[in-house]
């Protein structure tokens, strides 16, 4: 049962010469978990006063906008704005389920009518975002990280060349930030104890980048948890839990670095008064554990050697065929970068392949809530998967006589 109600107990607080965020991700879940946590945000809201939510994706599920800034209303403004309290900025990047559809959608909802109130703010797919109090000030780096994994909806919707222009800009920006803080967010994590795990190419070309520049502080969402993992002066803080049912885990951290894990659901604060100390606070049912960050991960700080906690392996994305590197996938499943767990609006892997001229081979179903590499029984390549079951498709790159 849940108990966010609880919240309305806590104390007001004043948060002045400080900035605050309520961060918050995988809540767009439509149904009554959602709601639940939604009553549970707004007590914290009205209590800690925070500059704004960070909402970091997955904001409606399962397919995003579908096409329409009402559903965006229908299923944030009409869930969350019936608060007081959460009448206040939104500051919102998409995940991958807001990109099973048309992304624009929600970032034009930013100036549609039915954002009354225009609290929610999401003027491009990655931007800066500065907070200031008492001459604190505090960058936060908003960015869109299913365009940094690779998708197609991405790419029909703006275009092949966004991946690069967000790490470029990312870059640039986190050199030229003067901010007492520098803060980066996003949807995928870079490790995580739940299901889905570390992200590669994130690790690969984002986390250096964040030692380089200095950023202590990395937030994402996309696993159905709260966690803090610590490493070599860096936290990664996790907040996926606003609505979406947390599946098991895969533990795929550097080993001793996970500080905090809860399961159930409830969202992250992060409060900062100084320049050299934070706080993050883990919301459940109740103020779960707080976790102090420190302002000191040096300028040009490189990660040790990775020994990973879990003993599963971990696939590196590799070239399936010679120029071809599948997109839209949640995990690949074999060294070669043929077998994926798809992570795509189409309803077949002939249809997954195909779109990325290449021929499946081969095709399995999941239940939706595993999102692992388990195959649960093979399906026809053309086939559509049943409700609620997930596709693992095998491609290949010699092409049939007759396309689909």
């Amino acid at each position: 049962m849940l108990r966010l109600a609880r919240f309305a107990l806590l104390p007001l607080a004043v948060s002045g010469g400080c900035v605050e965020l309520l961060v918050m991700g995988d809540y767009g879940t439509r149904d009554s978990r959602q709601a639940s946590v939604a009553q549970g945000l707004a007590a914290v809201a009205g209590a800690r006063q925070p500059a704004a939510v960070a909402a970091i994706g997955d904001n409606i599920c399962p397919d995003g906008a579908e096409d329409s800034p009402w559903t965006v209303a229908r299923w944030w403004r009409d869930v969350y704005l019936g608060y007081d309290s959460l009448n206040r900025p939104w500051h919102v990047i998409t995940g991958n389920h807001d990109w099973r559809t048309d992304g624009r959608v929600e970032r034009d909802f930013t100036t549609s009518s039915e954002n009354r109130g225009s609290h929610w703010q999401m003027p491009d797919f990655w931007y800066k975002k500065r907070y200031e109090s008492d001459g604190l000030t505090v960058d936060a780096f908003y960015i869109d990280t299913q365009v940094w994994k690779g998708s197609r909806t991405v790419e029909r919707s703006i275009g092949n060349q966004a991946r690069q222009r967000q790490i470029d800009w990312l870059f640039s920006e986190l050199e030229k930030s003067t901010a007492d803080w520098k803060i980066v967010l996003g949807h995928h994590p870079v490790y995580s104890a739940g299901n889905h795990g570390m992200t590669e190419v994130l690790y690969r070309e984002l986390d250096p980048k964040l030692r380089e520049y200095g950023v202590p502080l990395y937030f994402a969402g996309h696993d159905h948890s709260k966690q803090v993992i610590y490493y070599e002066g860096l936290s990664y803080v996790i907040s996926g839990a606003g609505g979406a049912w947390a599946r098991p885990r895969s533990n795929q951290y550097p080993e001793g670095s996970l500080k905090h894990y809860f399961a159930d659901p409830g969202f992250v604060g992060l409060q900062i008064c100084d320049k050299r100390k934070a706080t993050v606070t883990l919301y459940g049912g109740e103020v779960q554990a707080t976790w102090p960050v420190e302002n000191s991960v040096r300028r040009g700080q490189t990660r040790m050697a990775l020994r990973l906690a879990s003993q599963k392996e971990v696939f590196a994305a590799a070239t399936c065929a010679e120029g071809i590197q599948l997109k839209d996938v949640e995990k690949w499943c074999s060294r070669d970068g043929c077998r994926v767990l798809a992570d795509s609006p189409e309803k077949s892997c002939e249809a997954f392949c195909f779109g990325q001229s290449l021929r499946c081979v081969a095709a399995w179903t999941q239940h939706e809530d595993a999102e692992d590499c388990a195959m649960d029984s093979s399906l026809s390549c053309g086939a559509s998967p049943a409700m609620n079951s997930s596709l693992i498709c095998q491609c290949t790159a010699s092409k049939p006589n007759i396309f689909p």
